[in-house]
């Protein structure tokens, strides 16, 4: 049965591989809505090539340039996002939009029944438990996810239960600075910071790869994509990203899976799981591996992982204040406003000033998240990043 997808985050890097794949599976996979951010040229392009695909770009000013240059209405803002979620006959939502924006369009998804092939970590950091409630009053929905590292979760566990998994392994490749030292932390540039060793990014994510707040943020996204504990899900530094991620069982046995940096593999393997479809491309050659190195992350150089236990563990509204602190203090990072190591301290005392919150509604997860977008602004670089 062909699969009609609902494509957010069309331009960057999982909307391109997710094209890939659709390209390589025809039978399987339409298009039957496309949106992004902004990137007018890339967007237009994109649909050309798919005629009958429903358009947003959150962007107003871009979306009003992109209807001009097409002849067809582009949706924009939130209401355009839904409004593509909700395209007549959709079955399949691919989540790739980096970024808090990328919540809603997630729920929406799930009351609509959906499958939800999900990159957008942040939908989980910021309201996992919101959304877990949501997947339990509508069970024809199903969520997949996207990230190599929680998709190597997903496969190694294999559905077994929960009571049998003695903790989940996340690897991380350490980024450009694994063997910096610290003292040389205070002068890493915005160019080295996106200069990554393995994967190539967009520039939000390759910035929270070289801090490690994405490994942060998907210790909070694997607690609530399997139910695991804080206390039994380990990071640990795989330089050769070989192993995605482990989990070890009960009985003492490791289960990994290996393969190739190319996500079009987790991509693939969220749209058919638990199937297996053929897809092209370099296969690991293990007679080329020399050596599996795994070691700790070392947390005084990079606080940001501790910030995100910290955050998950205390709950409610911290985890989304976390995401939304570390947004805005990365883009002060790329606009040269802050220096590099400004982007943990200025999370950090955010965190120190966010309020309890049980239980929060999404609203109050939407206050939180717009409070701390102010707080970080507000914090003077005098008072916090001396």
């Amino acid at each position: 049965m062909t699969q009609n997808i609902v494509l957010l985050g069309a331009t960057g890097s999982i909307g391109s591989s997710t094209l890939s794949v659709v390209r390589e599976h025809p039978d399987r996979f339409r298009i039957v809505a496309l949106a992004a951010r902004g990137r007018v040229a890339e967007f237009c392009q994109l649909a050309r090539e798919f005629p009958q695909a429903n358009l947003a770009l959150f962007d107003e000013a871009a979306a009003e340039s992109a209807a001009r240059e097409l002849g067809r209405p582009v949706h924009f803002g939130m209401d355009g996002l839904l409004r593509v979620v909700a395209t007549e006959g959709a079955t399949t939502l691919v989540n790739g939009l980096v970024g808090s924006i990328g919540c809603q369009p997630t729920m929406e998804a799930i009351r609509a029944g959906m499958r939800v092939c999900l990159a957008n970590k942040e939908t989980l950091v910021m309201a996992g438990e919101l959304i877990d409630a949501l997947l339990t009053v509508n069970p024809k929905a199903s969520l997949h996810p996207i990230d190599s590292e929680h998709s190597a979760l997903y496969q190694a566990i294999a559905g077994r239960p929960v009571g049998e998994i003695e903790s989940l392994i996340v690897t991380a490749s350490g980024g450009p600075f694994r063997e910096l030292p610290r003292e040389a932390f205070p002068h890493i540039t915005v160019e080295q910071a996106l200069k990554h060793p393995t994967w190539t990014m967009g520039p939000k994510i390759t910035i929270d790869s070289s801090t490690l707040f994405n490994k942060g943020l998907e210790v909070i996204e694997a607690h609530f994509l399997f139910r695991v504990p804080y206390d039994r899900i380990r990071v640990l530094v795989h330089p050769g990203s070989h192993v995605h991620s482990l989990v070890q069982f009960q009985d003492g046995s490791l289960m990994a899976q290996l393969g190739t940096p190319d996500m079009r593999l987790p991509i693939l393997y969220s749209l058919v799981a638990p199937e297996r479809v053929v897809l092209s491309g370099d296969r690991l050659d293990l007679a080329k591996v020399t050596t599996l190195r795994f070691e700790e992350p070392d947390h005084d150089r990079f606080p940001a992982l501790g910030l995100a236990y910290r955050a998950g563990r205390e709950g409610g509204v911290h985890p989304a204040v976390l995401n939304a602190a570390n947004e805005v203090a990365v883009s002060l990072f790329l606009d040269r406003r802050i220096p590099y190591m400004g982007i943990p301290r200025l999370v950090e005392a955010v965190l120190d000033q966010t309020e309890t919150v049980h239980n929060p509604d999404f609203e109050q997860l939407l206050a939180a998240d717009a409070w701390a977008r102010r707080r970080v602004l507000e914090l003077s670089p005098a008072e916090v990043l001396t």
